[in-house]
């Protein structure tokens, strides 16, 4: 009776060892030529940053010029009124609320030395090829969601999920489970 009880503990300590951690989810709408956003936080943690950024500058890419939105510019190109990134932080998106950013203005890097942007339509959806957006949750998760190649008049939907780390199994793990086996055995031997 007594193996039969420690190995069952045993099976309950490394099934709780092996348990999968819970990814934290997020929907994100970017509408109004992408300049707009809605942000649902699917997850268990808060969220407590949002990062959109239209990338790396590089000629014929798309590029934020002076609106924010509530958000933190960075990423300045050589003239100050255009930058690549958008960052909101200090927030606190429980699960299951949104939070919604208003109006960026989008224009087109033609060349970035020296530097010409035009404020027409960016043209093809390569204008895009480095934007994403990346949310950071109050757990210590985070994920980023590129955005679709496609006309950059069209609404994009992304689904952004965490990246969850396995979680570890204990050092001494194997250590009690070896010493819950030797327990079995020696109680197993008194009884014979």
């Amino acid at each position: 009776m007594m193996l039969k009880t420690t190995f069952a503990a045993a099976a309950l300590v490394a099934m709780a060892a092996a348990a999968p951690a819970v990814a934290s989810t997020a929907d994100v709408v970017l509408s109004g030529y992408i300049q707009a956003g809605h942000i649902t936080n699917n997850g268990a943690a808060a969220i407590t940053s949002i990062v959109y950024s239209l990338g790396t500058a590089e000629d014929n890419l798309g590029t934020w010029q002076i609106e924010t939105a509530g958000g933190v510019a960075s990423d300045f190109l050589s003239d100050p009124q255009y930058f690549q990134t958008v960052t909101w932080s200090g927030l606190n998106i429980l699960s299951g609320s949104s939070f919604d950013f208003g109006y960026l203005d989008i224009d087109l890097i033609q060349t970035l030395s020296p530097l010409s942007v035009t404020g027409a339509e960016l043209g093809d959806a390569s204008t895009l090829r480095n934007a994403f957006v990346s949310i950071f949750w109050n757990d210590g998760s985070s994920g980023t969601a590129n955005l679709v190649q496609q006309a950059w008049a069209s609404d994009q939907t992304l689904h952004i999920e965490s990246a969850v780390a396995p979680v570890p199994v204990p050092a001494a793990l194997p250590l009690l489970l070896g010493a819950l086996g030797g327990l079995g055995l020696v109680a197993r031997r008194r009884k014979a």
